[in-house]
């Protein structure tokens, strides 16, 4: 028995998890569980990955290289242990496991090596989407002598890529028209775990073209996937995110619904030990203040998030508030970014102008966000529906 597989058998054994447990949890027989605590069978990241999470529930990354460790006395299986590991660790935001990982999958293939450095560089914002976008580009140029086993996995890596660039360039169609091609090639995988991750993946990429085109019925079925136990337990960010999901789809609607759902990330978050992800933890935060001041709210917000304490100050609407939110806005212009969507909604609100709030209407269209329209659209009832009272007086 290997020391990793000892420690985590002992471990199970004294909070009173059998070899049944085990087995009823990952899919197999009781036997198969004894096999693998043995030495005698090699037991795949999959399964590894949730036995584990069954007996250590969370805080357990620091296994990971234990179990490449492991995978040294079944050297055929160890490439793709890694590969998987790999991408797992990537959805992690670990920057340690996934260097190590890094390090060991450059040895098996430095193509697949390339694009997952490429996705741990820009998540790390060492490199920016310009430069992203550039190095996306050339990847296909550059698969002759690609094993025919990893030829898919790479095909719909650089699919990812491109998805993750079209949202940034919130070019929403490309995710659209790319999902489909990247579903059949998916297919073509073997690994179990990495058809499933990369489904998840392109299902979350999903989301956000169906979101923007207030496809709303589309994004229910997706959030329904993104949010089962399975994604939790193997990728907590994207759960957090599919919660988040259900809290922006009842924005405008469902008040009650949205705060709920946008309460339980947070609180899922810091519950499970993922609330140091900070820019997702921020994030989410930012949203729970969204969604509150949008159905006028202002008790318990965050305002962390630049823009909407911009966006409370405004609908507060007093001396002080528009001082300082006019500050804010000379603070952004002056650093030459520009005032975006959202902004200038809330530039708007401050000053009352409905003409101001027709272009951000515009903006928002200009943006394909024809979800988050809404917002400027509120507002222009509300306002027209004044003018007209007026005018009949």
């Amino acid at each position: 028995m290997s020391e990793l597989m000892k420690t985590v058998h002992e471990y199970a054994k004294t909070l009173g998890i059998d070899n049944v447990d085990i087995a009823e949890h990952i899919g197999v027989k009781p036997a198969s569980i004894t096999y693998y605590f043995e030495g005698k069978h090699h037991m795949n990241f999959s399964k590894f990955i949730r036995m584990i999470h069954l007996i250590y529930k969370t805080d357990y990354d620091n296994l990971i290289m234990d179990y490449c460790v492991y995978c040294d006395a079944f050297p055929k299986k160890k490439p793709l242990a890694v590969r998987e590991a790999l991408d797992w660790s990537l959805g992690r935001w670990n920057s340690e496991l996934t260097q190590y990982l890094l390090n060991l999958e450059k040895e098996y293939n430095t193509k697949t090596y390339e694009i997952y450095n490429l996705l741990f560089l820009s998540r790390q914002r060492k490199i920016g989407p310009d430069e992203f976008f550039k190095r996306v580009h050339h990847l296909p140029y550059d698969l002759k002598g690609m094993p025919k086993k990893d030829l898919s996995q790479v095909k719909v890596l650089i699919d990812l890529c491109r998805m993750y660039y079209y949202d940034y360039t919130k070019h929403f169609e490309g995710i659209y028209n790319l999902a489909k091609l990247t579903f059949e090639e998916i297919e073509n995988i073997s690994s179990e775990f990495l058809r499933y991750s990369y489904t998840i993946c392109v299902q979350e990429m999903l989301s956000v073209y169906y979101l923007k085109f207030n496809k709303i019925d589309k994004c229910n079925e997706v959030v329904e996937e993104l949010t089962k136990e399975e994604v939790r337990d193997l990728f907590p960010l994207t759960y957090f995110y599919g919660l988040s999901l259900i809290a922006e789809l009842n924005t405008f609607t469902d008040y009650k619904t949205s705060l709920f759902y946008i309460k339980k990330t947070i609180r899922e978050m810091e519950r499970l030990n993922f609330h140091h992800y900070e820019r997702k933890y921020e994030g989410f935060k930012a949203i729970h203040d969204f969604i509150k001041i949008v159905n006028g709210d202002y008790e318990g917000l965050y305002l962390n998030d630049q823009d909407q304490r911009l966006h409370y100050l405004a609908m507060l609407g007093d001396n002080k508030s528009r001082a300082e939110a006019i500050r804010i806005i000379q603070s952004i212009k002056i650093n030459g970014q520009g005032l975006d969507a959202y902004q200038t909604c809330y530039q708007a609100i401050l000053n009352r102008d409905l003409h101001l709030m027709f272009s951000a209407e515009e903006m928002f269209m200009m943006d394909r966000d024809f979800f988050y329209v809404k917002l400027a659209r509120k507002f222009i009832k509300e306002w027209e529906g004044v003018n007209e009272s007026k005018a009949s007086c």
